[in-house]
């Protein structure tokens, strides 16, 4: 996995550009860990019935002491955060939003699906996300403005048709009664992908290699990464609800935040069924 990037960080600002360059390697430092554990993390089992490994709360520590040992103004907002089941305000310009094991039920199980996934927001907004693919083995990074990349490669979403004219899409289960009523007609014809994991499923969106992502459990950290990453690529970003970002405060206990992405047909898709 190559070190080096392509993106053009002339067109950031300085404080943005260092906290690109620092992201990455943080992310990136973690990864031999990550590699070495996959399969045989140790597993606990939280409050609300999800699992938490030491994998999971040791990513969240290291990366959050490298950032916050050069920026430590920034806001760190993790899904394995201590204390953090009340909601705190976000004071700083920057907030860091991680999610160290994205696909822990997947990673702890050996499924290859997972990865790490961390998305940097500026005044609450998603400027920039990384997300190691840990299944391929590489880091995706990019954000609007920047593009997007797979290692040195730019990405872009589907351009035309992936399968038959179907629309391809990954999607979680269960979803909400009322949502799959509304879908029941449109299921018998698109095509569904279930990997496991919310920000795999979005780094597949921004390279092109589905039409789109439709996800009504995930939390904001399954998607500040992937956010702007795939408007990097090209693509189209709504959600269902009302929208997370700017985000304000943060939460280990936030609801999700139902969304749907890709290119502009799968979007428009989407957006006749829930109109």
């Amino acid at each position: 996995m190559s070190n080096s990037t392509t993106l053009e960080l002339d067109k950031a600002d300085e404080a943005l550009r260092e906290r690109i360059w620092a992201g990455k390697e943080a992310v990136l430092a973690e990864v031999m860990f990550f590699r070495e554990n996959f399969g045989n993390a140790i597993t606990e089992w939280k409050s609300d019935g999800t699992r938490v490994t030491n994998v999971d709360l040791a990513i969240s520590k290291n990366i959050f002491n490298a950032l916050g040992a050069s920026f430590p103004q920034d806001d760190y907002c993790s899904e394995e955060s201590e204390d953090a089941g009340e909601k705190r305000q976000l004071q700083a310009e920057f907030a860091w939003i991680l999610d160290p094991v994205d696909g822990t039920n997947n990673y702890a199980l050996g499924i290859p699906e997972c990865g790490i996934s961390l998305g940097l927001l500026r005044n609450g907004m998603p400027v920039f996300g990384f997300i190691y693919d840990h299944g391929r083995d590489v880091l995706l990074q990019g954000g609007p403005g920047f593009g997007a990349f797979e290692e040195n490669a730019p990405i872009s979403v589907a351009s035309g048709a992936l399968v038959n004219e179907k629309l391809t899409f990954c999607m979680h289960f269960p979803i909400p009664a009322d949502a799959l009523d509304l879908l029941r007609e449109k299921l018998t014809t698109w095509r569904i992908r279930c990997p496991g994991s919310a920000a795999v499923g979005l780094l597949n969106v921004a390279a092109g290699r589905l039409d789109g992502s439709l996800e009504f459990r995930s939390k904001p950290w399954d998607c500040a990464a992937g956010y702007p990453i795939c408007l990097g690529a090209g693509g189209n970003f709504h959600f269902l609800g009302e929208p997370v970002f700017p985000m304000r405060s943060f939460s280990t206990a936030m609801p999700s935040c139902p969304f749907y992405v890709g290119t502009e047909r799968f979007c428009g898709a989407v957006s006749e069924v829930f109109a």
